[in-house]
């Protein structure tokens, strides 16, 4: 037997909604039986807010979120409003508040970055998910590195002409 949606592979069930034949790829199990990837759709628009073992991403904040996520993201604290853009999480764009988004914003979009990321955007697995979010981190933490080294060298470089001038005025300033 052939998959109804994909008619060059084996099928290895039957949807128990609708009858059709699926193969791998368009098997999702729930509550112990198999669905097509249609009638699944359908009971998540119905209001079922989990699908076990289906990929539940870019269903919105009713979407379940799979456990291995992570507790901490790394690019939602580093690069804030510019991984919220990234990640269709436009919350977080209250970075832009002054004061309050500049202090709470990064924690609170470490904490609950990875299942906003989750629920906002379409991802094709948790693999891929975690990959992005780790690139995320790694971009992070590099522009993090080079504002610091920047600042360090023009700190350095604004002392240095300070005490060139000095000396040139013939004066101690010590």
């Amino acid at each position: 037997m052939q998959c109804n949606y994909h008619p060059d592979r084996e099928a290895v069930g039957v949807c128990v909604e609708c009858g059709s034949a699926i193969c791998p790829e368009c098997k999702v199990e729930y509550d112990g039986r198999f669905f097509c990837n249609r009638c699944i759709e359908k009971k998540l628009q119905a209001g079922t807010s989990a699908v076990p073992g289906g990929n539940t991403s870019g269903m919105g904040s009713s979407a379940a979120v799979p456990a291995g996520l992570g507790d901490w993201n790394w690019g939602g604290f580093l690069l804030t409003f510019i991984w919220g853009i990234g990640n269709n999480v436009w919350l977080s764009l209250l970075f832009l508040v002054p004061v309050l988004g500049w202090t709470v914003m990064p924690f609170v979009l470490a904490f609950k970055g990875n299942e906003w990321a989750w629920q906002n955007k379409r991802w094709e697995s948790v693999e891929h998910f975690q990959r992005v979010q780790h690139s995320w981190a790694v971009w992070g933490w590099a522009l993090t590195i080079l504002i610091t080294v920047l600042i360090v060298a023009v700190a350095a470089i604004i002392v240095g002409l300070l005490v060139y001038a000095i000396q040139q005025q013939g004066t101690r300033w010590y």
